[in-house]
């Protein structure tokens, strides 16, 4: 038995940046015939608390970046071991 959840989703593959429908959301005024983009990967930069660095992350869902309450790094990776403990203030409400 499905997943609720899957029971609503329609699989449908594309490739590259394309515009499309979502129901029942009446859609975004970005495009005129009010669709919403997929495939398109947006980055946008975290500054890091009393530093001058920022930490660069990118999604696909850049509405879902307005909830962010933290951002995980792989404790092993050593491109982000000196960001162990640190804080990152979100780019557009200040919280930490």
């Amino acid at each position: 038995t499905p997943a609720f959840s899957e029971m609503e989703v329609y699989y449908v593959e594309w490739e590259g940046r394309t515009f499309g429908g979502v129901k029942p959301h009446r859609g975004t005024p970005a495009d005129p015939k009010g669709r919403y983009e997929f495939g398109t990967l947006t980055s946008f930069a975290y500054p890091i608390e009393d530093s001058e660095e920022v930490l660069v992350v990118a999604t696909t869902r850049l509405e879902t970046m307005l909830g962010d309450t933290g951002v995980a790094i792989h404790p092993e990776d050593p491109r982000y071991t000196h960001l162990h403990g640190k804080f990152v203030i979100h780019p557009f409400n200040g919280r930490k």
